[in-house]
């Protein structure tokens, strides 16, 4: 997901005679039949995970997206990925730069995995406690795991990490039911599959976007050694059919612990 006001390039939205739009979608947890794939998507993750934290630190430098993208540059040599996941992982650099900016935060004291939890690791090894272990796992999870690519039309909705229906399942025998899978481009024409499993409201409307070849994007996140997808796209705001013409009244209710807060505007 992007900063509100940003765009997927992380630019700022022009707007102007524009409708808004905003982002809708659902999480679901992936299930790999094929352990190697698994191991082999837990390894592009790291990579593009690594390439993105070298991303944002170039782009504080000053460096052009356009030279750190390019098949020789050094986001697809040293992190071995194709010139799409290298300009994905810059898009989300970029993303974070400017919502940094925009909250008036120090784009430079950005912590990757999380300065609070950063915080409690520190604590606890001092305090030698139990919970020590599984708080590291958790920061280097956030810290390696995570995969992003944007969806594109012109190519049937997503070209990296692809949404696949099947009458049956692509290992071992037909089944009656309708599986979801997620392919999962490794690189080099090599490809690893995933079950896709959620009961989300939302799915039909997935699933319609991906009969129809239309654009989603799509982010893997690592939790306690599972892999879990978002699936988010873009859709118009329905037409204002409220306005203040008539007056506003405005209600808040806090719970701190008990709070009421009225607003009344007339014409």
């Amino acid at each position: 997901m992007f900063p509100r006001g940003l765009d997927v390039k992380g630019k700022k939205r022009k707007g102007k005679g524009k409708r808004p739009q905003s982002f809708v979608g659902l999480e679901a947890l992936l299930v790999f039949p094929d352990h190697g794939d698994y191991v082999a998507t837990l390894d592009l993750m790291r990579r593009f995970s690594a390439a993105f934290r070298f991303a944002y630190n170039r782009l504080l430098e000053g460096e052009k997206r356009e030279d750190l993208k390019k098949e020789d540059g050094p986001l697809c040599t040293l992190f071995r990925l194709n010139t799409r996941y290298a300009d994905d992982a810059l898009l989300k650099a970029q993303a974070l730069l400017t919502s940094q900016v925009e909250l008036g935060e120090n784009p430079r004291k950005v912590v990757f995995g999380g300065r609070k939890l950063l915080a409690d690791l520190a604590r606890l090894k001092k305090a030698n406690l139990p919970l020590y272990e599984r708080r590291k796992r958790e920061w280097r999870e956030r810290r390696k795991g995570t995969l992003y690519a944007r969806g594109d039309k012109s190519k049937k909705g997503n070209p990296h990490l692809r949404l696949v229906v099947q009458n049956g399942s692509l290992f071992g025998a037909p089944t009656p039911q309708m599986n979801l899978w997620l392919q999962i481009n490794l690189g080099e024409k090599r490809y690893a599959w995933a079950l896709v499993k959620t009961s989300h409201p939302r799915l039909q409307e997935l699933l319609a976007r991906v009969y129809a070849e239309q654009s989603y994007n799509v982010e893997l996140s690592l939790r306690e050694g599972k892999v879990y997808a978002l699936f988010s796209w873009e859709e118009e705001l329905p037409p204002i059919s409220l306005t203040q013409e008539g007056g506003v009244l405005a209600l808040d209710v806090n719970a701190d612990p008990y709070g009421l807060a009225l607003a009344v505007v007339n014409p």
